[in-house]
């Protein structure tokens, strides 16, 4: 390993995990410089709470990609699981000659391994940092250790601030209730597309009488319709669009296309199928009304937009009520 200050190191790191977004973004960028400055000849990031072995980064050479050791270490979890279990580092100065020793990092140049767990998530759900040596580099010795040591607790640590920061994003913009967008996000992500300019449609939708629902199944009943719903409407329509709880039963369908009847004709067939997808689990008559709007239409004006989308909601609720039967079939 290459007789760099631990303070420059620490250095990099640091700069790294401060400039990174995402636990994801940190792993990969911390490995590489992990194998860069340290002249390591591979860093492999495992993380272990899904049960299996997952790679979340991996700096080496070609011989392997992330995924291609992952698959590697799923046929190889007998030999995994007590490393897996790790609570302190263990360092393998003479790899080859250890009876548990991988073949692969073998013949692609593992001469020492340096196995350091972490946590890096709320629920004990641990991890594993790989450090490996070539023989082109000299051995590790008592300070190299520390130093390896050292630079990957400062990194679970940075990952595990990151973690944190994206769990409390999440809580920050998602309806608790159906996992779909909250009105923050709703706000937020309007802003963005309506500065874009690129033409969008926004459709808002409630459920008809949905007091009904409540009055006769009990509110723990509403609420599963409500999960279900957004649950389909998720499924049915994927990124680029996106779902969005305003509060209540009122939801929005951020719907990443200017044509105003392709939009309606996608949000159609999405309820229709949900009907379908959702048939054993929605087995009580549920009627929605539906308005829709273009963005382009509304002078990017978000309060122009939602007035609009829902002068046309109410609009369909005044033209059908009590007269559409099936709750699946409607014009918009």
């Amino acid at each position: 390993m290459a007789r760099v200050s631990d303070g420059f190191l620490f250095e990099q790191i640091a700069r790294t995990l401060f400039e990174a977004e995402t636990v994801q973004d940190a792993a990969v960028a911390t490995a590489a410089t992990l194998r860069e400055t340290l002249r390591l000849h591979r860093v492999i990031f495992i993380s272990t709470f899904t049960g299996s072995p997952r790679v979340t980064a991996y700096a080496g050479g070609d011989d392997f990609t992330a995924a291609a050791i992952e698959h590697y270490f799923l046929g190889k979890l007998e030999q995994l699981r007590p490393l897996l279990q790790l609570t302190k580092p263990v360092f393998f100065h003479d790899y080859p000659a250890h009876p548990g020793a991988l073949k692969a990092f073998v013949d692609t140049g593992s001469a020492s391994v340096a196995l350091i767990p972490f946590e890096v998530r709320a629920k004990d759900e641990p991890g594993l940092v790989t450090l490996h040596r070539s023989a082109a580099t000299e051995p590790w010795d008592a300070r190299t250790e520390r130093t390896l040591v050292a630079a990957a607790q400062l990194i679970f640590m940075g990952l595990q601030r990151l973690y944190y920061f994206e769990e409390n994003q999440r809580l920050l913009y998602t309806d608790e209730l159906t996992g779909v967008g909250n009105r923050r996000a709703f706000l937020l992500d309007m802003d963005a597309y309506l500065r874009a300019r690129n033409a969008f449609c926004l459709a808002i939708f409630d459920f008809d009488d949905f007091k009904h629902i409540n009055d006769s199944y009990g509110h723990l009943a509403g609420d599963g319709v409500l999960q279900q719903v957004a649950s389909c409407l998720q499924r049915l329509l994927p990124p680029p669009h996106r779902i969005y709880r305003l509060g209540g039963d009122e939801f929005a369908i951020y719907y990443a296309e200017g044509d105003q009847t392709v939009t309606e004709n996608a949000i159609k067939e999405a309820m229709q199928q949900m009907n379908l997808d959702c048939a054993e689990a929605l087995t009580r008559t549920i009627h929605f009304s539906v308005g829709c709007a273009v963005a382009a239409q509304a002078s990017w004006n978000l309060d122009q937009l939602i007035a609009k989308a829902d002068s046309r909601m109410y609009e369909m609720k005044r033209r059908d009520k009590g007269r559409r039967t099936d709750p699946w079939n409607f014009s918009i």
